[in-house]
């Protein structure tokens, strides 16, 4: 039996740049986390439930991440028959990032389909994200079934499939609400308020729908070139992270006035915009079609509202919907 190290760079060294990268971002997942959960008390204990389950796993998969450098470091540090084998916290961080994959992409899929009803896509999309995690486990079972290094090639197929249709749901999601955003800036040209928000919403949309699906690039390349090590894995420490921060990010946005405040259907509240018919971006996500509005008596979607700042001198409350649509009289 030999009685080399095998290259520690590519086994153990990769997954500990991974956790720095992971915890720092981590980190401010967590503040994320503290200021939603503190600010938007108000909103439906079904979605704060999801937000929950979501950061949950994704805790785990922290752990997980730690737990496999401290063993191949620490625990086992020169045992050359341990650091052939994956150890059990690589199957859990691939399991365990699939279901957060799963819940924040199926989170910005409802999004969409609330603002759009485009059933097809939705339909193409659910496919995507059911297959990604189908994949994700598929390759979390083959690791712990065959977890040595040199059967590596059995979870080739898997891995490929889990990260194609990880990066294609990413990347059509992402697209689709920057072109539903895009849409809404055509409609309030010369609104400058309505455009600096639509402006801070692109943003965010392309920063977190490109983070994940580079991130899974990333690992498919390194992956397909030399499937013997733990640099694949290494990268991949920081998807889950960034997949959770998304979701938070695009619940925490809905606050600018820098006052804490529950974004909520109601008629009375001021300083809300609300963009009906889907022409815009929705945040509060209630799991619920719609609600009766207290003044006029008609229903109106509950999740398609957005908190602005506008000066009190203004209406409280903005109506805004395509130059097309039939306007109703107030009775």
């Amino acid at each position: 039996m030999s009685t080399t190290l095998p290259q520690l760079d590519a086994i153990t060294g990769a997954p500990l740049i991974g956790t720095w990268a992971s915890s720092l971002l981590y980190m401010a997942e967590l503040h994320q986390a503290v200021y939603y959960f503190s600010n938007f008390k108000q909103d439906n204990w079904k979605l704060k439930s999801y937000v929950a389950a979501a950061f949950t796993i994704d805790t785990i998969s922290v752990v997980a991440d730690y737990a496999c450098v401290y063993l191949y470091t620490i625990t086992h540090a020169g045992d050359l028959v341990y650091l052939t084998k994956q150890n059990w916290a690589v199957p859990l961080h691939v399991i365990s990032t699939a279901c957060v994959a799963f819940l924040v992409q199926t989170f910005l899929a409802f999004l969409y389909w609330r603002f759009t009803k485009n059933t097809i896509i939705i339909c193409f999309l659910s496919i995507l994200i059911l297959a990604t995690l189908s994949a994700g486990f598929s390759t979390g079972l083959i690791v712990v079934l065959f977890p040595a290094f040199k059967d590596r090639n059995k979870v080739r197929i898997s891995g490929t499939v889990y990260l194609i249709t990880q990066v294609s749901a990413d990347l059509l999601i992402a697209g689709g609400l920057l072109w539903q955003l895009m849409e809404a800036k055509s409609l309030f040209k010369g609104q400058r308020r309505i455009n600096n928000m639509l402006n801070r919403l692109v943003s965010r949309t392309i920063q977190t729908g490109i983070g994940t699906a580079v991130i899974a690039v990333l690992a498919l390349i390194v992956f397909l070139i030399d499937d013997k090590t733990n640099i694949p894995v290494g990268i991949m420490y920081t998807s889950g992270r960034v997949y959770v921060l998304s979701m938070l990010i695009n619940l925490n946005i809905r606050e600018f006035s820098g006052r804490s405040q529950n974004a909520r259907t109601t008629s009375g509240q001021r300083g809300t915009v609300r963009i009906t018919h889907g022409t815009t971006y929705n945040f509060t996500t209630d799991f619920y079609p719609s609600e009766p509005d207290r003044t006029s008596g008609y229903p109106v979607k509950s999740s398609v509202l957005a908190t602005a700042s506008i000066p009190e001198t203004q209406p409280s409350e903005i109506e805004m919907v395509p130059a097309d649509a039939k306007q109703v009289p107030e009775v």
